[in-house]
């Protein structure tokens, strides 16, 4: 992204030979790097070589780098690692801070008079850890976990900051390429604004935008911010010229954050729509609370949130069917907690489960009695899989269907979300006691168990129908039992893409369920970052859920970069284009509630005045 000239060499592949010539090696994330791999760099170091590591760093190198230590550091709480602050002046280009959430780091130390720190871990509240983050030594530069997604701008120049401490002349390669790319999207955005201003005149719907409500006077002001922020890009590109080169990065990166600003601005707004988040965070994003956190939903004009509230053998809240864990006595009824702020700020919640997988939310005696009950499943090749309990088990059933019931007869939440509602894949399950039930349901007696039901057609049709109907049972129980408890409770599932081969492959007939009436709204994840596999998905989805609402699933925290709100838009505008009311976006985290919630609420998901 920066735009620096690099290679990508295997672990396997390196050696002396690869290495000749090259300046800096970088390590984004090597943890079981050979030894082999290891004494070649440490030979590259001794030979002038520099080094670039992140988080897995071989004891070898640590003699190299001049550090010590490397014990696993686990975040006490949310939010323990959060940020990156930089040593004033300690290394040259680096912003003050960037943000970065990290579960755990690698406890390493300077060592006096060969390394030092020059960034320390600070929490979500701004307090010091005293744990070093960055450590810079002659040799090359070390961070105490990978980098992650979040501020990219920030976190882009602390890379840039770590490579041009050791290759000054990567500073005018990235400024070079980041004014041209500014550029080139500022001509685009221009083009495309302009075309919708004709369309608007003309009494058409700005084609070049997507389907939606956009005034006239909208559009005009975000021309307007957009040629302010070319003609700064503009003045980065003579800075450029002038050899400012760490100028002109600063400037044009700003340019384009603006050509950003505009261009969200720009976008039709679609009043009426469902447009929801998932949060997989029973506690919300970090750093802050569930108000806090549905109050900026709700002000960007998001509709709902599905918040992950329960798992196999775990629920946040007082449950009297499923697990509680220990943080629920200290941090409170989650479910009580996120219902309460959507209450207070007009969102619906959609309490979401995964269904039948425990993860490693389940308490350790749960999981192990469960596995001495034969409630957990076992592959086609025999192995145990501990963490999925079994869907054929009439105790797992209950259970599944009891825990969602639970939520809905105690909650007076909006909905009830499905999730994981199938088999992990193809192969699962095949415990023992899905023999004996599969034998019992279809009448059959499998004598070479389990190849038989794979090797015999007839009896292969009915093993999967039988892992169907185990699945669909525990939907229909629960649409039923919570519509007639809670008649306004919408119920509904996040499902697999290709309905054709996932029946199959993991018993899920989300089209039945949807025929049937066992859901009101459906949202098949569809987590690709290439708008033209998206469109195609939910074109191929729509006609299966056929008159029940269909929010596709947009995968923003899958891609990279995380947190692209352009790609974003586009896909909601497919949505619309392809005629769904609405769209559920994967996830909501610190991330997206800070920095892409804002941009759509700009304008995409505008809130819309009375008047």
């Amino acid at each position: 992204d920066l735009g620096l000239d690099h290679m990508l060499i295997s672990d396997d592949d390196l050696s002396a030979g690869r290495l000749r010539g090259v300046r800096l090696a970088v390590l984004p994330h090597n943890p079981a790097m050979p030894d082999a791999a290891a004494d070649v760099l440490s030979r590259y170091v001794a030979g002038g070589g520099k080094l670039l590591v992140f988080y897995v760093l071989p004891p070898a190198l640590r003699q190299a780098l001049g550090v010590e230590g490397g014990d696993h550091v686990p975040q006490k709480y949310r939010g323990h690692f959060a940020s990156v602050r930089f040593e004033p002046g300690a290394l040259a280009g680096a912003p003050d801070a960037a943000g970065q959430l990290s579960w755990n780091i690698c406890g390493v130390r300077p060592v006096e008079g060969r390394s030092r720190a020059v960034a320390r871990w600070f929490d979500s509240a701004g307090a010091d850890t005293g744990r070093p983050a960055v450590l810079l030594s002659d040799n090359g530069i070390y961070m105490t976990h990978v980098m992650t997604g979040e501020d990219m701008p920030n976190k882009g120049r602390m890379l840039l900051a770590m490579v041009g401490r050791f290759l000054p002349e990567a500073w005018q390669q990235a400024s070079e390429a980041q004014v041209a790319r500014a550029a080139a999207e500022g001509d685009g955005m221009m083009k495309r604004l302009l075309a919708a201003a004709v369309d608007l005149r003309e009494g058409r719907p700005p084609a070049s935008l997507g389907p939606g409500l956009l005034p006239a006077d909208r559009l005009a002001a975000a021309r307007r911010s957009l040629e302010k922020a070319m003609a700064e890009n503009a003045a980065a590109g003579a800075a450029l010229d002038g050899g400012r080169f760490a100028e002109a990065l600063g400037r044009s990166q700003e340019a384009a954050r603006r050509m950003t600003d505009a261009w969200c601005s720009a976008q039709p707004a679609a009043p009426g729509e469902h447009r929801a988040f998932w949060c997989h965070s029973a506690f919300g994003p970090a750093g802050m609370s569930w108000d806090e956190a549905i109050k900026i939903l709700a002000d960007n004009g998001f509709t709902a949130i599905l918040p992950n509230m329960l798992w196999g053998g775990a629920a946040y809240y007082e449950s009297a069917v499923l697990p509680v864990p220990p943080e629920v006595k200290d941090k409170g009824d989650q479910v009580a907690a996120c219902l309460a702020a959507c209450k207070k700020h007009g969102l619906e919640c959609h309490v979401w489960k995964v269904n039948y997988n425990m993860g490693g939310r389940a308490p350790r005696e749960f999981r192990e009695r469960m596995k001495r009950d034969g409630r957990t499943q076992v592959g086609f090749d025999g192995r145990p899989r501990d963490s999925w309990l079994c869907p054929s088990h009439p105790d797992n059933r209950k259970l599944e269907i009891d825990s969602m019931v639970e939520v809905a007869s105690k909650y007076d939440v909006a909905g009830i979300h499905f999730d994981y509602i199938r088999y992990p894949d193809a192969d699962h399950c095949f415990c023992p006691g899905c023999r004996e039930r599969f034998q019992e349901a279809a009448g059959v007696k499998v004598a070479a168990w389990p190849a038989d039901v794979r090797r015999d057609a007839a009896l292969a049709q009915k093993w999967l129908d039988w892992r169907r109907d185990n699945v669909t049972a525990v939907v229909a129980a629960v649409s039923g039992a919570v519509r007639k408890t809670r008649p306004k409770c919408k119920v509904s599932a996040a499902v697999f893409q290709n309905w054709a081969a996932d029946r199959d492959k993991v018993g899920q007939d989300w089209r039945l369920w949807c025929e049937r009436g066992y859901l009101d709204f459906v949202c098949p994840m569809d987590y690709t970052p290439h708008n033209r596999q998206f469109e195609n998905l939910v074109a191929m989805q729509l006609p299966l859920a056929g008159s029940v609402p269909c929010y596709p699933g947009i995968g923003l925290s899958t891609w990279q970069p995380q947190g692209d709100v352009m790609r974003l838009i586009e896909q909601i505008q497919i949505s619309r284009r392809l005629g769904c009311r609405g769209f559920t976006i994967f996830e909501f985290s610190a991330l997206e509630a800070r920095q892409v919630v804002p941009l759509c609420g700009a304008g995409v998901t505008r809130v819309q005045s009375a008047k």
